[in-house]
């Protein structure tokens, strides 16, 4: 499993998030939230403040350059301030209601048929 952090334009989130959950039925939840980012737009000086929005969402190996693919082609707008996008491996998820861990936390679709 991987998890996609993804710093996008607040203007943009919600067309982002409409087109990755349309990607398939099987994806799992998406957690959005609003952050201030200190950054150099355009390797200037001073730091400089705005907003975005930071879009998280853990999905199987094989979803994420489909994902990444939507983020960048909704999220993209060519100028300063666009955002970047992170991958990383998660080793360990554990939903605290149940006690599911990895995969079935995750998305009860990604849950293994069971045997008869």
């Amino acid at each position: 499993m991987k998890q996609i952090k993804a710093y996008v334009r607040p203007a943009l989130a919600d067309h982002v998030v409409d087109k990755i959950e349309h990607q398939s039925v099987d994806m799992p939840g998406i957690a959005a939230s609003e952050v201030r980012i200190f950054g150099h737009p355009e390797d200037t000086d001073p730091l400089e403040r705005t907003h975005l929005a930071k879009l998280e969402i853990v999905v199987r190996d094989e979803d994420v350059d489909g994902v990444v693919d939507i983020i960048l082609e909704h999220a993209q707008t060519g100028h300063s301030g666009d955002g970047a996008i992170y991958v990383t491996e998660v080793t360990k998820a554990i939903r605290i209601r149940n006690g599911q861990r990895d995969r079935k936390a995750v998305h009860s679709v990604f849950e293994e048929p069971e045997a008869d």
